[in-house]
């Protein structure tokens, strides 16, 4: 796909997003359900190197719903990195994944400029000052 002639080349980026639903049979509390969707999140970031999370069903202890998003340059690379994350979710659930909604959109955005930050107040340039405060709030000393 060809960018648009009002965005630079190279400006276009693919948004892969996927939310899977895991049936956790065998849990009998939250505090079960955790156990299994934590270890499903460390073992998808130490794989795949994406971070998942719970996005849905919190307080069902037998249901859960991870969800998670990555960005590519290439639309094929995004639905490739969404396919690992499926596989490792599977595998490290015990197949218990019941239902896969995955999908890649491109993210075209114009960049706007960013303010500089003046260093010259020591580095610390989100440190309050008075400059904010009316001349009649002011304590007299």
């Amino acid at each position: 796909m060809a960018p648009s002639p009002s965005i630079p080349y190279g400006a276009v980026m693919y948004v892969g997003i996927a939310k899977l639903t895991l049936v956790v049979a065998h849990s009998t509390s939250l505090k079960d359900k955790r156990m299994v969707v934590r270890r499903v999140k460390d073992r998808v970031r130490e794989r795949v190197g994406v971070v998942v999370n719970e996005v849905g069903s919190l307080d069902d202890r037998q249901r859960a719903e991870l969800g998670c998003a990555v960005t590519s340059a290439d639309r094929t690379k995004a639905l490739e990195l969404l396919d690992q994350v499926v596989r490792v979710v599977q595998a490290a659930s015990n197949g218990c994944v019941v239902a896969i909604a995955k999908a890649a959109q491109t993210f075209e955005a114009v960049s706007t400029p960013v303010t500089e930050i003046d260093l010259e107040r020591g580095g610390a340039a989100d440190k309050p000052t008075d400059d904010w405060v009316p001349e009649a709030w002011r304590d007299e000393e």
